[in-house]
């Protein structure tokens, strides 16, 4: 036996000691440290650009196309598509249940197929966008920007993030680096529509003549006797006076007319701009930096901050680089909390302990703990399971648990030598009265958590660190409680209790109550059925009242941080955006509880929060603005403030103040998908629904995936008139798209920079729909000689509206309608509204079309269906693990009935405090079923190992529950006190994660001292009288 030789060489216990002590000081500096699980990136997005196809155009030709190839990989579980005017988005999602190697072979041979694809597409599709960091969770946001009184150049702005860009991937540990709002520099040539209109020159042959004027291209080599020698054509474009100076037409009066006869030429800013960045109202560029997975925040950034204020020391004056979100400020401050609050309930652990066992007891438990702690760093080390704020939740859930096994182990083992054994005899005695009953408790208690463990996906991200944290402790937990734990007692109790009794050293002794509790077992047990009864009245109370707790997937949370999402009308154009997002950040600017503010126009934010996802690009009429207060505990109120302020103010604009949700990401808290064949059906449904969710009294905003399209201007061209300028369609079409978005020709080559020539119409020429009809088509080899017709000579315009986007799911068309709650509404309470309208009064649907529930409730449904799954398989290995312990089947249905009566104390204490039941408190409940079930397999060994008790002697079992309550009370006490710091905390996430097992584990005596012993009695009096009828009947016969 282990404990046997650790306890006669004291120097293998010292060795062990250090080992432990080593190697856990060790995984821990080696552990990853972050402040929230990462998400594994499941998720990616294909994003093409078709400019000027309608909805149904982009879906057919470039959506369809892509999903079918897509839909060939056999990972691929889920594809969602958008067909918007002049764009598809296409998110897809694989099996979760891969690792990260196999993840990235699947976005890889997506990459190539969506490569392979795009080289079908049609004249005028833009290549693919392929982005897999749709969920990234950056450690370091940084803004750079002129500094205040100063300005610079937007092109300036760039080259400075790009070479800090640079600079930051030179850092340990970085795994990527992305810009936000960079503009977009190229060389332009505004041509001169008129000039080239009696020239009879099209933007598409300019662009052409530019291209093929680009000598770049490879000329070959002259290779001769003893010599090779690369030939080079000159003539490629190096500055903007090549460009000038480039021939376009020579007249027949031998005038040679230039570019820049024609074209006014340029260095500048790509108009209009691909996206926008603001930092507290000044234009900026944003970068996200992103670490690599599993190293540590605080190191990378304590690294980063170094790097920082070096490179700043030598930026260019008048430039200024700030920090606009720092997660590792926030990891530290947020994994210290979590540390001191243990902490304090550590001490509340020890103080109880130094009270109900002495302070050798305690003491035995302090040098546990810590060791406990140390040696399953190792286990989550080999796990690859980083210290964060899931992590410590789990070794919060293990604190209870383990002092559980260190305070019977020790009270064992001060029992014996109370009783007169030698220390080694009570070390033996203990451990194999109790090794047993600890492995059952183990066994049963990571069965529980198992189902957590195994979870897949964004949730089992979440959860299943708590999961692993808890099992890999509660191992830990029995090893040391079977081998460390029984040696320290064995040592250090007897001198405390061989001096005369003082309660500090042998624990504080109660007769007086010692002798109110056994009379009241014994009255328990002379009336066991009235006992059972009132025994069950709370945890019956406790399943009666579930129907009044309200469900939640998980909590929001306390922080400085919120972020606006706003959208115009699809019509607007990205000026209108950031013209609207100056007049908000002026606003903004006004709140005293505001500090900071960051915009991106056009595209996704960075994230900073874990479950945000950047999937937005290429927008002009969507904007993101991330929010810091100086406040975290008024930021609720902000937001909700701010939200009526802005709708006010600005009714236009679609404005969605959001604050820090936990858990995996969920896109909008209320959702219903209608799904059917036809697009207007589908729209006209969808606006049916809108309308229900919009009216009800806490959504502020809603709004539909197959929202009514932008105007749209067409033209309705007349054939006679196009033949007789021998103009087609096409022809047309090309002329106008080339001269509205431009046409690109060669590159100009500085450094190893490359900026695209790009030549197009002076924008005045085209800035309305008058004007666009006035702009001449050139012809070409025209039998009038005319060199150019207006555009309205050709035909008519009008507006009219575009089609509406198209959205599908695994091919199926579907109308996705989202509602937003004011903060603080729970989305069931608001889904239960909603349910019973739609139940009184419903919306008609036609045949072929049918609508489900999404949002926070569908989430939270998928997971506890997810964690349900396993189930049977887990009630089947806990109940063959609890019959072996026992070696009977009655014993067995009590010690099932106890967990059954946990969970309903736990639901108990959560309806009495009025918190709502989401996944936080569902763990709480399975580790109060946990330390419940543990008392009782501790109560029913005891019970049964003893002959007086197993015969059905009262006394005997008073006397035995008697001996096993003082450390299930001082287990029930460490374990509320060990949990009370995180009551007491008032944030969202803890109090009903603490309340639920704090509260189950307090009432939970009531069933260890009320329940169990009287339907033990009653189960050996039933064993006893069914024998003597046995018995009575063979002598009969």
């Amino acid at each position: 036996m282990i404990a046997q030789l650790l306890f006669q060489n004291p120097r293998y216990l010292t060795l062990m000691l250090l080992i432990i002590a080593a190697v856990g000081t060790t995984s821990y500096s080696s552990l990853g440290r972050q402040e929230d699980p990462t998400i594994t990136p499941f998720i990616a997005k294909v994003e093409t650009f078709f400019p000027g196809a309608s909805p149904a155009r982009v879906e057919s030709l470039v959506t369809k196309p892509l999903e079918d190839a897509l839909r060939e990989v056999p990972e691929v579980t889920e594809i969602q598509s958008t067909s918007a005017a002049g764009v598809s988005v296409i998110s897809i999602e694989t099996d979760y249940r891969l690792s990260l190697a196999d993840i990235e072979r699947v976005w890889s041979e997506l990459r190539d197929i969506v490569s392979a694809e795009a080289r079908r597409f049609p004249t005028g599709v833009e290549p693919p966008l392929f982005e897999d960091d749709i969920i990234t969770a950056y450690v370091k946001i940084l803004a750079i920007s002129a500094k205040p009184g100063r300005s610079l150049s937007p092109l300036v702005l760039r080259r400075e993030a790009e070479i800090l860009a640079d600079a930051i991937r030179s850092v340990p540990n970085t795994k990527r680096v992305t810009l936000y709002g960079a503009p977009q520099e190229e060389v332009l040539v505004e041509l001169d529509e008129t000039l080239l209109a009696s020239l009879g020159i099209g933007v598409t042959e300019v662009s052409e003549i530019l291209r093929k004027a680009d000598a770049r291209t490879p000329s070959g080599s002259l290779t001769g006797s003893g010599s090779d020698i690369a030939v080079e054509l000159a003539g490629e474009f190096t500055n903007l006076e090549t460009l000038r100076e480039l021939q376009i037409r020579a007249l027949p009066n031998g005038r040679v007319v230039r570019l820049q006869d024609v074209a006014k030429i340029s260095r500048t800013e790509r108009i209009p701009a691909f996206s926008y960045a603001l930092s507290n109202g000044r234009r900026s560029v944003l970068l996200g930096t992103e670490m690599i997975q599993g190293y540590q925040t605080d190191t990378y950034g304590a690294r980063f901050d170094e790097f920082l204020e070096g490179y700043r020391a030598q930026a260019p004056d008048g430039l200024s680089i700030e920090i606009a979100y720092d997660q590792s400020q926030y990891t530290e401050a947020r994994l210290a909390g979590v540390a001191s609050n243990l902490l304090a309930g550590v001490c509340i652990v020890l103080a109880v302990l130094f009270v109900t066992l002495g302070w050798r007891a305690a003491l035995v438990v302090a040098v546990i703990l810590p060791m406990c702690t140390l040696l399953s760093m190792l286990g989550l080390l080999y796990l690859e399971v980083p210290i964060h704020q899931m992590s410590l939740t789990g070794l919060v859930v293990a604190l209870g648990l383990l002092v559980d096994g260190s305070i019977v182990m020790t009270d064992e083992v001060r029992k014996r030598l109370i009783m007169g054994m030698s220390p080694l005899e009570a070390l033996r005695a203990s451990v194999s009265r109790l090794r047993i009953p600890l492995i059952a408790s183990t066994a049963t208690t990571v069965l529980a958590f198992l189902p957590m463990a195994i979870l897949e996906g964004p949730a089992g991200d979440f959860l299943g660190s708590i999961a692993l944290s808890v099992i890999v402790m509660l191992l830990a937990s029995m090893l040391l409680a079977l081998t460390v734990t029984p040696v320290l007692a064995a040592r250090l109790l007897p001198s405390g209790l061989s001096d005369e009794y003082r309660w500090w050293q042998a624990g504080i002794d109660l007769p007086r109550v010692s002798q109110v509790f056994a009379k009241l077992l014994t009255q328990s047990l002379r009336n066991p059925t009235a006992s059972i009864a009132l025994a069950l009245c709370l945890p019956v109370t406790g399943f009666l009242c579930a129907s009044s707790l309200t469900n939640q997937f998980f909590p929001g949370t306390d922080r400085d941080q919120l972020y606006l999402q706003v959208t115009l009308a699809e019509s607007a154009s990205i000026d209108d955006a950031l013209s609207l997002a100056k007049k908000i950040d002026a606003d903004l600017a006004k709140e005293a509880l505001i500090r900071r503010v960051d915009w991106t126009i056009g595209e996704s934010a960075p994230a900073f929060y874990y479950n945000m996802r950047s999937n937005k690009k290429g927008r002009p009429s969507w904007m993101e603005s991330l929010i810091l207060t100086t406040d975290e505990n008024a930021t609720d109120a902000l937001i909700r403030r701010l939200q009526r302020q802005l709708d006010r103010d600005y009714p236009a604009a679609q404005i969605i103040v959001r604050g820090i949700d936990q858990g995996p990401p969920v896109e909008s808290p209320l959702e219903i998908t209608i799904s059917g064949p036809n697009v207007k059906k589908l729209q006209a449904l969808g606006e049916q629904f809108r309308q229900r969710m919009d009216a009800l009294p806490d959504v502020t905003h809603s709004k539909v995936s197959m929202e009514a399209g932008p105007p749209k201007l067409v033209f309705k061209l007349e054939e006679d008139k196009l033949k007789q300028v021998g103009l087609s369609r096409v022809q047309v079409a090309n002329a106008l798209d080339a001269a509205l978005r431009g046409r690109l020709g060669g590159e100009l080559l500085e450094d190893t920079e490359r900026l695209p020539v790009r030549a197009r119409l002076v924008r005045s020429d085209w800035s309305n729909s008058n004007l666009l009809q006035s702009l001449r088509i050139p012809v070409q080899g025209s039998a009038s000689g005319v060199q150019a017709v207006p555009l309205s000579a050709l035909g008519s315009a009008h507006l009219e509206p575009d089609d509406s986007p198209i959205t599908r799911e695994n091919g199926e068309r579907l109308n996705r309608v989202q509602a937003f709650l004011m903060r603080g509404v729970l989305p069931e309470e608001a889904l239960k509204v909603l349910r019973a309208q739609l139940a009184a009064d419903p919306i008609e649907l036609p045949p072929g079309y049918d609508y489900s529930f999404g949002g926070d409730t569908d989430e939270r449904a998928g997971v506890v269906e997810d964690l349900m799954a396993p189930l049977g398989i887990i009630m089947a290995a806990l109940m063959a693990t609890i019959v072996l312990t026992f070696n009977s089947w009655r014993l067995s249905a009590i010690a099932l009935l106890v967990c059954g009566c946990s969970f309903g104390l736990s639901l108990f204490a959560l309806a009495l405090f009025r918190y709502p039941l989401g996944i936080n408190p569902l763990i709480g409940v399975i580790g109060s079923v946990g330390v419940s079930i543990n008392a009782a397999i501790i109560i029913l060994t005891a019970l049964q190992q003893n002959f007086g008790a197993a015969s059905g002697d009262p006394e005997a079992v008073v006397n035995v529950v008697r001996d096993s309550s003082r450390h299930i009370v001082s287990t029930t006490v460490t374990t509320f006190g060990g949990f009370l710091p995180l009551i007491l905390e008032g944030s969202r996430f803890w109090p009903p994660f603490a309340m639920a097992i704090a509260g189950g584990v307090l009432l939970s005596t009531i069933i260890s001292f009320f329940l169990v012993p009287p339907l033990f009695y009653l189960t050996v009096r039933g064993q006893q009288t069914s024998g003597k009828l046995s018995q009575t009947e063979a002598a009969g016969a």
